[in-house]
């Protein structure tokens, strides 16, 4: 029930203005804000990875991947955590290749970018010539010996650059290939219709030239290739046989974007490009011969190649390309990684242990993803989230798990300033995610073509998120909701009233008898005997044996309640469609339709409160509503920060509560 204004207060409104937000709560959009208890919340951050363009692995686990806006992230322990640097925040610049030698590494990226390093990546140098600085040219590829040694190294790019260095990469200069004149053909068209063909002379000089890679099998023969002018359907390989001191030109009668290359030895290679096209080249003095392998598919553009072994290999590219060979290039096979826009860079330490970097373009941020089995499964490492997020839960102020839109599941543990990807590879929308301590957790979800068209999924994980284990699909069911009560004993709910348990940690389940065909969305255990459950049409079920039987509870309201939070065996709340917040104080036996401002008529999603007196109930639209007196009054917070619906709220303790919704949003709590 609301409290009165009496005349007495109102001519003191100004000087006692504190005193009464307290009492009466705001009647307007443009009186809401913080309540007089001091809570408010803050908006993480979730886009703070910069997207990534180059991946090197230094040991197993340890790894370097380097990033637009000049950014170099490091993980030691295979990605579960991060740390970063930002070399000049100035300059938007991403890195599109790593290289490392015994003693040094070297990184470089778009306008000019070349750094080294001499301790692993915790600082960097600026070793770009004036000339690629100053003309700001996009660096491509770095090309060092596949045997082993680290001298001559080289670097290509834009404008014909090609760079060389003879100190281990410590300083670099230009390398002038001397490209020699070819004749082309020319179609002229007179005034009365007759062609004629006339040969020009063409001048291939080094400025038309925008090398993209290369390779070099040891260190005297080096081989590149790029983006080179293209006469009468031919295009032209460069290579060097004496480490850079004298160049030529190998003409192939391709016709088609080249972007890379790779030779088992100094006669034999294979050519990569456009729509995934790969050939077999084996030269010969100055002539060669090539053969079609494979066309992986159309728009998707091969960018990098790698060889772990003579036998074992893999190709990236647009389109979320990665294929593997292990029969040195003869058959290649595809691999979905769920990634969708381009595949940046590929590193491997040795056949089994790799990674991908690239742009994730379905989820809206950049993509890390590992592997430790040669490429048979690939995990996100990533922790830039993109899409909506349905479920938020924390075991301490800086461990927790979020879950959401296609497949997305990600874990912190610096209280959600970094999540870490930890998606279980498959297209499903997760309702729900529950930790019981940092290694035993669960997920609900679905996957859908349309709202009645449903498979439904339970994971279960023991090592925190590593891994997940899908335990069960049932068709034409959806999960909203799990809870367990410790190790063994859980519950999960879903549409058509239907109501799961399990005694063994989720292994198996049983249904229960809920007395209902009504969708169910949320529900709160209190013990192992004693659980809710709310759903559609006021519906609102209780049990006290474990749930062989459950008993329809008196709601007073038609509207479908989304959330509950019961607060002991007695004081709970639940809230639902229309601004509904219910209250019991008698274990359910009764609720009480509570009385809120006249701004509230949204769809509350999530409920939770601190204790009896203090709590909160989200929803569509950006609503926090905010009670701390037991839900007697009700104060909006944040208004206006977002239009997009907040999905789920979790409460630790007294200090540390969580928000999550559409696009990514996740709020903290700040007192």
């Amino acid at each position: 029930m609301h409290r009165r204004l009496n005349p007495q207060i109102v001519r003191l409104f100004i000087v006692l203005f504190a005193l009464i937000f307290l009492s009466f709560g705001c009647s307007k959009d443009e009186d809401e804000g913080t309540t007089t208890d001091g809570t408010s919340w803050d908006l993480i951050d979730t886009y703070i990875m910069e997207i990534p363009g180059a991946v090197w692995p230094l040991s197993s686990g340890t790894v370097l991947v380097g990033a637009d806006y000049e950014t170099v992230y490091h993980s030691t322990n295979s990605g579960r955590g991060w740390s970063n640097t930002v070399l000049d925040n100035t300059k938007d610049r991403m890195a599109l290749d790593l290289f490392f030698t015994d003693t040094r590494g070297i990184m470089i990226g778009e306008r000019g970018m070349l750094y080294t390093t001499t301790d692993n990546g915790l600082t960097w140098t600026d070793a770009a010539p004036a000339r690629v600085a100053d003309d700001e040219i996009d660096l491509k590829d770095i090309i060092y010996p596949a045997t082993g040694e680290t001298n001559p190294l080289f670097i290509v790019g834009q404008n014909g650059t090609l760079l060389e260095s003879s100190d281990g990469g410590a300083s670099w200069f230009d390398v002038e290939l001397d490209i020699l004149v070819a004749e082309s053909t020319m179609v002229i068209n007179d005034s009365t219709g007759d062609t004629t063909w006339d040969y020009t002379p063409v001048y291939l000089n080094q400025e038309i030239v925008n090398f993209t890679g290369g390779f070099a099998p040891n260190a005297s023969i080096i081989y590149t290739v790029g983006d080179t002018l293209t006469i009468d359907d031919e295009f032209y390989l460069y290579y060097s046989k004496n480490s850079g001191t004298d160049w030529n030109i190998l003409t192939i009668p391709l016709e088609g974007a080249f972007t890379e290359c790779y030779f088992s030895d100094d006669t034999s290679g294979m050519l990569f490009g456009a729509d995934g096209g790969i050939w077999k080249l084996w030269t010969t003095n100055d002539s060669i011969r090539y053969s079609n392998v494979a066309i992986l598919g159309s728009g998707k553009n091969i960018t990098e190649v790698e060889f772990t072994t003579p036998e074992i290999g893999w190709v990236i590219g647009t389109g979320g390309l990665v294929a593997k060979t292990t029969n040195g290039g003869t058959n290649w096979t595809s691999m979905d990684v769920d990634v969708t826009g381009a595949i940046s860079d590929i590193g491997f330490l040795d056949t089994d242990e790799g990674w991908i970097v690239g742009n994730d373009a379905s989820r809206g941020t950049g993509a890390i993803k590992y592997t430790s089995d040669g490429g048979a499964n690939w995990f996100f490492k990533s922790y830039g989230l993109g899409l909506a997020l349905y479920s938020v839960h924390f075991i301490s102020n800086t461990e927790g798990w979020i879950a959401g839109k296609a497949g997305r599941i990600a874990h912190t543990t610096d209280s959600g300033r970094m999540w870490i990807h930890q998606d279980a590879n498959m297209d499903k929308t997760f309702q729900d995610i529950f930790f019981l301590d940092a290694n035993h957790g669960w997920a609900v979800g679905f996957s859908t073509n349309n709202y009645l068209d449903t498979t439904m999924t339970i994971l279960r994980t023991t090592d925190g998120g590593e891994e997940w284990i899908s335990l069960t699909d049932l068709e034409g069911q959806r999960l909203n909701s799990i809870i367990f009560t410790d190790a063994n004993n859980g519950w999960a709910v879903g549409n058509y009233g239907l109501i799961i348990h399990s005694i063994d940690g989720g292994l198996t389940w049983t249904t229960q008898d809920a007395g209902t065909q009504t969708e169910l969305f949320d529900l709160n255990v209190i013990d192992n005997q004693t659980a809710f459950a709310v759903g559609q049409a006021g519906t609102i079920l209780k049990t006290t044996n474990a749930g062989t039987n459950w008993t329809l509870l008196q709601s007073d309201t038609e509207q479908s309640l989304t959330g509950i939070d019961m607060l002991n065996s007695n004081t709970g709340y639940a809230c639902g469609s229309m601004g509904t917040i219910l209250k019991t104080t008698n274990s359910g036996s009764s609720w009480e339709i509570l009385d809120l401002p006249s701004y509230s008529g949204t769809i509350f999603k999530s409920v939770a409160f601190i204790n009896t007196e203090v709590g909160w109930a989200v929803g569509k639209f950006g609503y926090i509503l905010h009670t701390a007196d037991g839900g007697e009054t009700w104060y909006r917070q944040e208004a206006g920060f977002s239009e997009d619906a907040l999905n789920d709220i979790f409460i630790l303790d007294s200090q540390h509560a969580w928000i999550a919704g559409d696009a990514s949003i996740l709020m903290e709590l700040r007192q």
